[in-house]
């Protein structure tokens, strides 16, 4: 576990939520690791700051959407794995030990997401036995499933972009986020959907805790979050050609992966 992670936290202003971010990943990351923040039409001294605590920051003048920002961060990583990371969540002992890990243990894996507070389907814990955050009890409480939990992992059909940690072989395979997608939703569902038609699994960590915040980008967005997820469900299921009396997240189509149709180029690729 000794190769270089390079965790990428897109930013859209928040500079407090991003503020606790980063200080979170300075004190449990121990594993070799870069910190790379883009600054996606950030105006609220995001950059400044986050190069002040030594991360790497790409810059884009304008908000490219969670897809596009993130796709900046992926272009610009150097390390073996890119841990793609909410800038609202908070990095906890042992988490990127166990991302880390449940991607070893399985050649076949191609993304590791944790568990969290916040987060839908396979990954979620509800309720948690902390009542703050960041809090020393939810330090306890992560290290404790990081202990107990060591080594679980299972197989998924989906992963939240709250928290994925991505093999550098997936990337090269199937590109990044498609910038379709827009501010946001849906994007993290047609990564993983690419992801199984090329033959790359997906994992879940038991031993990894990601706390997590929860929509603080949409707060601040003009756009409605209900109707951006509607639209953006309708722009996947016309992509893959998904039944529209079906939640399609999860699903797949009838056809294999085509990396001509479906590689998404990551910028300057």
């Amino acid at each position: 576990m000794s190769r270089l992670a390079s965790i990428v936290v897109p930013c859209h202003d928040n500079l407090l939520y991003t503020a606790l971010c980063l200080q979170s990943i300075e004190r449990h990351t121990p594993w070799p690791h870069e910190v790379i923040v883009v600054a996606n039409g950030c105006t609220d001294g995001t950059a400044e700051w986050s190069e002040g605590r030594g991360a790497r920051v790409v810059r884009s003048p304008v908000n490219l959407g969670f897809a596009g920002g993130a796709n900046l961060g992926l272009a610009a990583a150097r390390g073996d794995v890119v841990v793609v990371l909410n800038n609202d969540a908070l990095a906890t002992p042992g988490w990127l030990g166990g991302l880390l890990g449940a991607l070893d243990r399985d050649p076949a894996a191609g993304i590791a997401g944790p568990r969290s507070n916040w987060v839908s389907d396979d990954q979620i814990i509800a309720p948690v036995p902390y009542a703050e955050a960041p809090s020393e009890a939810l330090d306890r409480f992560a290290a404790d499933r990081a202990r107990e939990h060591a080594g679980q992992a299972r197989e998924v059909a989906r992963l939240s972009g709250l928290c994925m940690a991505i093999r550098r072989a997936l990337m090269e395979a199937i590109g990044g986020f498609d910038p379709r997608f827009e501010v946001g939703n849906l994007e993290d569902d047609d990564l993983c959907l690419r992801a199984r038609l090329a033959g790359f699994r997906l994992l879940v960590a038991d031993d990894a805790f990601v706390h997590h915040f929860g929509h603080k980008t949409f707060d601040i967005v003009p756009e409605d979050y209900d109707e951006l997820l509607q639209e953006n469900t309708m722009r996947y299921r016309m992509k893959w050609d998904l039944p529209l009396d079906r939640d399609p997240r999860g699903l797949l189509p009838g056809r294999p992966f085509d990396p001509a149709r479906d590689r998404v180029p990551l910028p300057g690729r």
